[in-house]
């Protein structure tokens, strides 16, 4: 299973409860028995004609919200869904609105890098406002549980696409690390270099001045040689008799 259904994709209509008449109520409920029965391109029709009856309906833009967003428009749904938030509709609207904007702008985040490629990173900028979504509705309702859920999931896809509203620092920094440590590698190399170069050349001089030292000592041995080779020849000029003509 792919990992984009481990987001919790719950999105609920509302039902009209009205005390009174309103225009739109039975478009209300042609759309929520539409909605339910998963035709969600006839729901949306009949939440817009409702809407069209009574433009300040925020159960029927809700409603119409919810109908696109099971078409997989999430872009168009995420827009509704800030236009509600924007506004208080009741008691437990609130946090549903913003559970529902945080799926919008997760899945429109995982659309596209699935439309793009896998290669394509998750739009950034669209998995922040899923997690601020997130927030915004678990301060409403702490104890929700999908949201807490689907709050993790963004934020591990966010720091696994180098977001945290860093992401172009952290590749900016993660290059001048690497320059860093090429640098000190290249500095290494060189000094061994350095170093194998004068070891070198304290070997070459040592080998000079060892053949300095032989030359010396064979130049000694000759002389001493040639010294005594004198001195023999002398004694013996010495010892020879001369003869008697």
């Amino acid at each position: 299973m792919r990992k984009v259904y481990a987001i919790i994709l719950s999105v609920f209509v509302m039902s009209n409860l009205y005390s009174q008449k309103v225009p739109e109520r039975s478009d209300m409920r042609t759309g929520n028995k539409l909605y339910n029965e998963n035709k969600y391109t006839d729901a949306e029709t009949a939440y817009r004609r409702g809407l069209q009856k009574n433009p300040e309906s925020k159960n029927a833009k809700y409603n119409l919200a919810n109908s696109i967003y099971r078409q997989e428009r999430y872009e168009d749904a995420a827009k509704l869904y800030k236009e509600l938030a924007q506004t208080k509709i009741d008691s437990t609207q609130p946090p549903q609105t913003y559970h529902n904007l945080g799926n919008a702008m997760l899945k429109q985040a995982i659309q596209d890098k699935e439309t793009q490629g896998q290669h394509v990173a998750a739009n950034q900028e669209q998995l922040k406002e899923s997690i601020e979504a997130y927030k915004k509705a678990l301060k409403l309702n702490p104890y929700d549980m999908e949201t807490k859920s689907n709050l993790a999931y963004a934020q591990k896809l966010l720091a696994k696409n180098g977001g945290g509203g860093g992401g172009n620092d952290n590749q900016q920094q993660q290059n001048q690390d690497q320059d860093k440590d090429k640098n000190q590698d290249e500095n290494q190399n060189q000094d061994k270099q350095n170093q194998d170069n004068q070891e070198k050349q304290a070997q070459e001089m040592s080998k000079q001045d060892i053949e300095r030292m032989l030359d010396a000592i064979r130049a000694h041995e000759e002389k001493t040689k040639e010294k005594v080779d004198k001195e023999k020849a002398a004694s013996a000029k010495k010892t020879i008799p001369e003869k008697n003509w």
